[in-house]
Formats: structure tokens, sequence, C-alpha cells
């Protein structure tokens, strides 16, 4: 009897230790979390529902591996008075999110979010997308890495990858740009518009009007522009 006694007392501290260190453990990592946070979460793996991540100075969430969801009743306000940029690139992220991300927005609040996987929204104004991402209106992000589509324009330092809207405009372009009006300091690639126009590139440029002050390409458009030469129809 004492023997099962004894037993049965570790048995329970043991347990109960094991589930104060899941407990604190849970803390930093749940599979679900409502947003912002300013507890001890740091990282999800499962779902978050919310309004972002950085309202507060001292939100916690670091990571977000699955599905996120941002309901923000700001992001008509955004839209119209906000000019992400004036604040220029973000030089980093704080916040990771890999996988699926749905959005009315995702805006200036979160401009130094990582996405990663798919990203729909409204607007996104990030560090990062890293995949496919899907805008109604505009993607403004340091980094563009993949497949990205919004209607009214891609604004990026270093775009790798497809672009494609009414406006596209990168600093630095590996790939494609496709729409009316096209913008990239230097490119490898291609550019297909209305009006294309680079400092320099190596490629081809498809348009209207192709402007350019330095290629290593062709130009073919009804009038090419560079630094050699205007031409119609095709130029080099």
């Amino acid at each position: 009897m004492k023997t099962n006694f004894i037993i049965f007392f570790l048995a329970s501290f043991f347990c109960g230790f094991s589930q104060e260190n899941v407990r604190q453990d849970s803390l930093k990592t749940v599979v679900f979390s409502l947003t912002p946070r300013t507890k001890k979460v740091q990282q999800i793996n499962g779902l978050t529902i919310g309004l972002g991540y950085d309202l507060f100075p001292n939100s916690t969430i670091k990571k977000v591996n699955g599905l996120n969801l941002e309901i923000n009743p700001f992001t008509i306000l955004y839209l119209m008075f906000d000019d992400p940029t004036r604040r220029g690139f973000p030089e980093e992220s704080s916040v990771k999110i890999n996988g699926l991300s749905i959005a009315t927005g995702h805006s200036n609040q979160n401009e130094d979010v990582a996405y990663s996987g798919w990203s729909v929204s409204l607007i996104n104004s990030g560090f990062s997308c890293n995949g496919i991402s899907v805008n109604g209106f505009y993607n403004y992000s340091t980094e563009l890495n993949g497949l990205h589509i919004s209607g009214f324009g891609n604004i990026s330092r270093n775009m790798n990858g497809l672009s494609i809207s009414f406006s596209n405009d990168s600093e630095n372009l590996n790939g494609i740009q496709i729409g009316l009006l096209n913008n990239s300091d230097c490119f490898n690639g291609i550019q297909m518009g209305i009006f294309n126009q680079s400092s320099k590139y190596k490629g081809i440029q498809i348009g209207l009007v192709n402007k350019t002050k330095g290629q290593k390409g062709f130009q073919v458009g009804f009038w090419n522009i560079n630094n050699k030469r205007s031409f119609p129809f095709l130029n080099w």
C-alpha cells in the first residue's frame, strides 16, 4: 500500500510538471490566435484571425504557419489616404507568414511582414511576397518573388518572376513585366505594355513606345528610343 502511494505521488508530480511545461510552451506556440497579440505567443501553427500584427508596439507574434485571416475595417481609409511610397521600402521583416493569407488589406501596419505561399488582399504593403499574390489594387513590397497580380500597381525594389498589373514599377527586375505602363531601373528579361521604360536592360521591350538609356537586346514597337537612336518598329 505504501509503495503504491509513493508511485501514485511521483506519477502525479511528474504529470503536473509536464503539464506546466506544456502550458509554458503553449504561451510561445499555439494552433490558434487572434491578432494583434500582446501576450507571450510568438508562433502560430494553424489559424490566426484579426486585424494584423503591428498595431501595438509590443506585439509578440513573429511567425504564422497556416491560414492567416485579416479583416481590417480601416482598409478603405488606407486605400484613400495612405501612400506607402512616402515611407520607402522596409529594410527587414519582423513577422513571417507561411501558407495562405487572406485579407481585406495587408495594410501599412504590416509593412514589415514577409509573406510566403499565397497572399490574397485588396492592398498589400509588406517587406516581401514569395510565391503568388493577388491584389485588388496594389502591392508595395521590398521583395517580390514569384507571380504577382494587382489591379493597379506592383511596386518593388527587387522583382524576380512575373509581374502583371496596370502599372509595374521595379528598381531591379529579373523576369517579366506585363502591363500598360512598365518601368524598371535595371532589368533582365521582358517588358510588355503600351509604354515601357528602363534605365538599362538585357532582354526585350515590346510595346507601343519603348524607351531606355542603355540596352543589350531589342525593342519592338511603334516607336523605340535608346541611347543610340530613335527608330520605329525594331531597334537594337
